[in-house]
């Protein structure tokens, strides 16, 4: 292509300049770009050429230049996209409260529901759900690791969240979580009013809520006795999952 002192004709430049061609056509194609930016790359090949410069060099500028065009593609697409979903959802007459509604639904929709009551809050009923799927995939690990770490007899923190783990879970087969069965009665009572029966659904999130941020406090606690290994980890990711899912961050006790 351009003489051997120029260093254009090497293979390995020549292969890599193909390369960045073959790029720009799928970018143009994919994003529908002016088909002249191809043009415009090959005029600076040819002027790099004639004009002497390091090839390496002058590949490594136009590979960061073909990444900010198609860094910029890219958030003209998402922009696009973001302002055709408003468009759909304003002409159907959802609010911006309705999408931030439907993606939190979605992000707890991969945990069960418990039953509890057909009037039940969802919310609920998948929190619960969550706190069953840490007791089938997590809690041996977790007791075991907490019993190694404080190995004290009557160690009240280790004894206190053991214990209270199980007003969480069902003990036996249909039968619902202790810590449910006050919201089931005002759930199922024909004079309960709807604020009573919000509030107990406010109260039972924020029963787990409480106990999974302990529950994390005793594991960073215990890090000080026994390193957590990898299995610990998975199962405090766990937690920290269902609590970022839940939107539970900041409701913890006051210390």
């Amino acid at each position: 292509m351009f003489g051997k002192k120029k260093g254009f004709d090497r293979p390995e430049i020549i292969e890599a300049l193909e390369k960045l061609r073959s790029d720009y056509e799928h970018l143009i194609f994919d994003y529908a770009l002016n088909p002249a930016i191809l043009d415009s790359l090959e005029d600076r090949i040819r002027h790099a050429g004639t004009a002497g410069r390091e090839p390496e060099n002058f590949i490594q500028e136009e590979l960061r230049a073909f990444r900010e065009i198609k860094s910029a593609a890219e958030e003209k697409e998402r922009q696009s996209a973001r302002q055709a979903e408003a468009r759909r959802r304003q002409m159907a007459g959802e609010t911006f409260a309705d999408k931030v509604l439907d993606e939190y639904r979605q992000r707890i929709q991969h945990y069960p529901m418990i039953e509890v009551h057909p009037d039940a809050d969802p919310e609920v009923c998948r929190l619960y759900g969550a706190v069953s799927m840490l007791d089938k995939r997590y809690w041996e690990t977790i007791e075991s690791y907490l019993r190694k770490a404080f190995p004290q007899a009557g160690q009240i923190d280790r004894m206190n969240i053991e214990q209270r783990f199980w007003r969480y879970v069902s003990t036996r087969e249909g039968r619902l979580p202790d810590d449910l069965e006050k919201y089931r009665r005002i759930i199922s009572s024909v004079s309960a009013s709807k604020q009573e029966k919000i509030r107990e659904a406010q109260e039972a999130i924020k029963s787990v809520a409480f106990y999974l941020h302990d529950l994390l406090d005793l594991c960073e606690m215990a890090a000080s006795n026994i390193p957590h290994d990898e299995e610990i980890k998975k199962a405090m990711d766990f937690v920290r999952g269902i609590i970022t899912d839940f939107r539970l961050k900041d409701i913890r006790k006051r210390k």
